[in-house]
């Protein structure tokens, strides 16, 4: 999952241009990532978990209860958070490269790697799901298998639906130019009023994220024009709001505005933590507390999505915070996973699924087993990702 994508770079690159790292960014992006490791680490032992191979699904026969909550937790705005960090570099990228070198620059840093992954590693992650059905017949008659069905494709998802958004911010940006002096002078203004920012960012989901989730709710997934350009339906407008709202926090220099070290939200972290807290609690026991006590009013379907978009906007401003307002020591293994990010998120599932594999149905509690796949995970991605990158064709797109 972080930050996910090509656009780690970009950040670098606006950071050496400043002289200096930010730490705060980076190790944000770098903590998301490994909340997503953790994440798929622990699917397999939440209470909903399926076998289904055709998801790389792998569900454990040992389940523990706090997979449900953890997953839950991350599950509510960690991809909304990564699109909005990835649009903060978006308009000076732009400014430097200009639109069409913006655009091919995109396309090599996200596209290729998101091809390679589709053809290559999805296919190795799926291929331990397989495994366990017991109609195994080697690798290449999987492969077969796999090209004739098509098959969902997975984490690369993030990948090609944030390419997806670069060029079409990009281009729309070709009449809407003249509008940003605007945006430059009005987003500094948040510096000191996050929460009319995030009661905004609520009220905007009621029509980007609220009717789509009410209405195919959490699993449906659908292709934009062809496979394998897959997207989840009730999110296209949730992550696409995150990453235009970090473009505009982003367009005149994020820490003039509401993101800057002495403005109100970083000065004020930990009331966006316990904000945090306690919307993510209310999201997971309100609507617990109707069904089980109040069955006049059952049929309330959509008591959660309020709830939801509210979770969502408390823990993305709380984490925004938190990293903005702490100080922040330099650290060469932090410096190095963020380097690392994008590589560790392209291949991390490959070693998700295969040691989940490895653990799966034995008699060890849960707990220890997502240990396991965790750390083991972590490693494997980080020692792949100091390979590929020491080759210098490829250290320099990823």
């Amino acid at each position: 999952m972080v930050s996910t994508t090509a656009v780690l770079r970009s950040g670098e690159e606006l950071a050496r241009q400043r002289g200096q790292r930010d730490l705060s960014i980076d190790y944000l992006r770098t903590t998301l990532k490994l909340m997503v490791i953790a994440h798929h680490s622990l699917l397999p032992y939440a209470s909903y978990a399926r076998f289904d191979w055709r998801n790389m699904v792998i569900a454990d026969g040992t389940r523990w209860a706090f997979s449900d909550y953890a997953t839950s937790f991350n599950d509510v705005f960690f991809m909304s958070l990564m699109f909005f960090v990835s649009g903060l570099f978006v308009y000076p990228a732009l400014r430097r490269h200009g639109v069409t070198g913006f655009i091919r620059d995109r396309s090599l840093r996200l596209g290729a790697p998101f091809a390679f992954s589709i053809v290559f590693l999805v296919p190795i992650a799926y291929y331990a799901s397989w495994q366990v059905t017991g109609h195994d017949t080697g690798l290449i008659d999987f492969y077969k298998l796999l090209a004739s069905r098509g098959f969902t494709i997975g984490p690369p998802w993030f990948v090609w639906e944030l390419l997806f958004f670069d060029v079409v911010l990009a281009l729309a940006l070709l009449p809407l130019r003249r509008f940003m002096p605007r945006v430059e002078r009005w987003t500094p203004k948040l510096r000191n009023h996050p929460v009319a920012a995030s009661v905004g960012i609520f009220f905007l989901l009621a029509f980007a994220y609220a009717p789509l989730l009410i209405r195919y709710g959490y699993g449906a997934w659908a292709n934009l024009v062809t496979w394998p350009f897959s997207f989840q339906v009730s999110r296209i407008g949730l992550y696409a709001l995150w990453f235009s709202f970090g473009f505009l926090v982003g367009a005149p220099s994020y820490s003039k505005g509401l993101l800057a070290h002495d403005g109100s939200l970083a000065r004020h972290w930990p009331r966006w933590v316990l904000g945090c807290i306690l919307a993510f609690n209310a999201l997971w026991f309100i609507p617990r507390w109707v069904i089980a006590y109040a069955p006049a009013i059952r049929h309330m379907g959509s008591l959660g999505t309020p709830l939801r978009a509210a979770s969502c906007v408390a823990s993305c401003f709380a984490f925004l915070a938190l990293f903005r307002g702490i100080k922040l020591p330099s650290s060469l293994w932090m410096k190095s996973l963020s380097r690392s990010a994008y590589v560790m998120y392209l291949v991390h599932y490959v070693f998700i699924t295969w040691t989940q594999r490895l653990v799966l149905d034995r008699p060890i509690h849960a707990s220890l087993k997502f240990l396991f796949v965790f750390l083991a995970t972590t490693f494997l991605s980080w020692l792949t990702a100091q390979a590929v990158l020491r080759i210098p064709g490829l250290a320099r797109i990823l």
